[in-house]
């Protein structure tokens, strides 16, 4: 077992944060869907990936308080974000603040290689279920692995979600229908596929990890 601390994000963890958004889009391929879809050149993504998260915008998986962090001697060496979705202010889906960090922070071409694409992707989309607890961005440091931090992290997050003034009414998660380790890993917690979403276009695994994605659900 790990002697880590589990907490809230703070800015002094957005490196690690901004590698956790980059591993999570990888999905352990060699092809990093943020940037492909936007025709962005991965070794320009971390410094977009950091001013989303200088934004402080809550209620989306590109908010630091979207994340709970294990930390060993003060270095964040996990990380999982979480939100209930609808719950931000004005009641916001976390798509279009998603939406709006991105076309605020990337560069304005990257908008129109988007719509290039709108066809491989249009298939591939799975919507988020307003009141439930939405579970986003798993990424352990590859020395910390098969230590328990992540499923730790996620049930900070579900007891965290269960004590607020809005109680969600389950938990949600999406993940690529390859990414075997981590529906592993969500099957142990109790998790179950509810939706799946598949693109046979012949370019999507040009710029997805995979063309199967899976939304897993659990009751609270």
């Amino acid at each position: 077992m790990s002697s880590a601390d589990f907490a809230m994000a703070g800015m002094t963890d957005i490196p690690f944060l901004v590698e956790t958004v980059l591993e999570a889009e990888r999905s352990g391929t060699e092809r990093i869907g943020l940037a492909r879809v936007f025709g962005i050149k991965e070794e320009e993504l971390p410094a977009l990936v950091r001013s989303m998260f200088l934004e402080e915008v809550d209620g989306c998986e590109f908010s630091v308080s979207s994340f709970r962090v294990a930390r060993e001697n003060g270095v964040a060496i996990a990380a999982v974000a979480g939100w209930i979705e609808g719950m931000a202010e004005d009641g916001i889906p976390s798509q279009l603040l998603r939406s709006n960090l991105i076309g605020f922070t990337f560069p304005k071409e990257a908008m129109a290689v988007l719509r290039t694409h709108a066809k491989a992707l249009a298939d591939m989309r799975l919507d988020r279920d307003t009141g439930k607890l939405q579970i986003e961005y798993l990424h352990v440091a590859p020395e910390h692995r098969r230590k328990g931090l992540a499923a730790q992290l996620i049930r900070l997050h579900i007891q965290q979600a269960t004590a607020a003034k809005a109680r969600p009414t389950a938990v949600q998660l999406q993940v690529y229908a390859n990414n075997l380790p981590a529906i592993t890993l969500y099957r142990s917690l109790g998790f179950r596929t509810v939706k799946r979403s598949r693109s046979d276009h012949p370019g999507i695994q040009q710029l997805l990890p995979f063309h199967e994605k899976l939304v897993m659900e659990r009751e609270l």
